[in-house]
């Protein structure tokens, strides 16, 4: 599977990539990313009731992610390619673990904890179609694996179903905890109409 592993990587990973190549790159493999906290953020605005719940599932989702994904590394240590002299290396990373990626673990839960709601849906195949990109310019630029992005995948979908028990009782007690102090802040805009009380 390692080898495997090394091979996928050396053919994605950029050998001779043009400067505009490396620009895509590091945009795609650090900044793309924060579309899915955006993406969290600004349709709270707009939301409903059971959109709220989606979106805090989603949110809920991500923080497991996170948590399975330290986890893991504490428990198995599976070093970067630029650690062990493979590839190119064309952004700076500290060597931590290389399993899975945090990024993708990360992406991939909002979007399971998405699509545990019907409302959400279409907004979680979306996002998960803006998380591939980030998956191959992580691997494109020297910081992960093929495999990496495997394994945030079911740590995302894993996280999210950690959270499903929480659907009907945390979730919803949480966004009755967060919408007073949401329309106090932003009472004037709420007045106006261009957000949602």
């Amino acid at each position: 599977m390692e080898a495997l592993n090394h091979t996928l990587f050396l053919w994605i990973n950029a050998s001779t990539p043009s400067a505009a190549a490396l620009l895509l790159g590091r945009f795609l493999s650090n900044g793309l990313i924060y579309l899915f906290p955006l993406y969290l953020a600004l349709s709270w605005l707009r939301a409903d009731a059971a959109g709220r719940e989606a979106l805090l599932q989603a949110a809920v989702s991500a923080a497991i992610a996170m948590l399975l994904s330290w986890s893991i590394a504490q428990v198995w240590f599976h070093p970067r390619p630029f650690v062990i002299g493979l590839g190119h290396q064309y952004i700076p990373h500290a060597p931590t673990a290389s399993f899975p990626s945090n990024h993708l673990s990360f992406a991939w839960a909002i979007c399971a904890g998405l699509a545990l709601h019907p409302v959400r849906r279409k907004a979680a195949g979306l996002l998960a179609l803006a998380a591939l990109p980030i998956a191959w310019a992580r691997i494109y630029m020297g910081i992960h694996f093929p495999l990496d992005m495997a394994g945030a995948l079911l740590t995302g979908l894993a996280a999210a179903a950690i959270g499903l028990p929480l659907r009907g009782s945390l979730i919803p007690s949480l966004r009755r905890c967060i919408e007073p102090a949401y329309r106090l802040v932003f009472a004037w805009p709420i007045r106006k109409g261009w957000m949602r009380a």
